[in-house]
């Protein structure tokens, strides 16, 4: 009865190692479906954003980033009037445009 269970776990081995074979090679097969890196996309299923839509964008961004700064400086003030946080250790100054950056 020794002699089974070595050829039979031989044989279990033998063919996982035949199935993990069978995939790998079935993966590399030309029959896959993987795009091509030379093909030209296809067309823009829709139309690029005029110049007035870009503008209208642009504007309603900068008008909703302005009033999260506005809420956020005042929710901040509020904590630190609270005494909940300590007062920001810097004005918020940034370097002039010849000013020379950190390593």
């Amino acid at each position: 009865m020794r002699g089974f269970g070595g050829a039979t776990r031989r044989g279990f081995a033998g063919v996982a190692v035949g199935v993990a074979l069978a995939l790998t090679l079935a993966g590399c097969s030309p029959g896959a479906d993987y795009p091509n890196i030379l093909a030209k996309p296809d067309p823009r299923s829709q139309q690029t954003m005029s110049p007035d839509q870009v503008k209208q964008a642009t504007d309603a961004l900068i008008s909703d980033r302005d009033q999260l700064s506005t809420s956020a400086q005042a929710a901040q003030a509020s904590a630190v009037a609270s005494g909940m946080a300590a007062p920001p250790a810097t004005t918020g100054t940034t370097p002039g445009a010849g000013a020379a950056r950190k390593p």
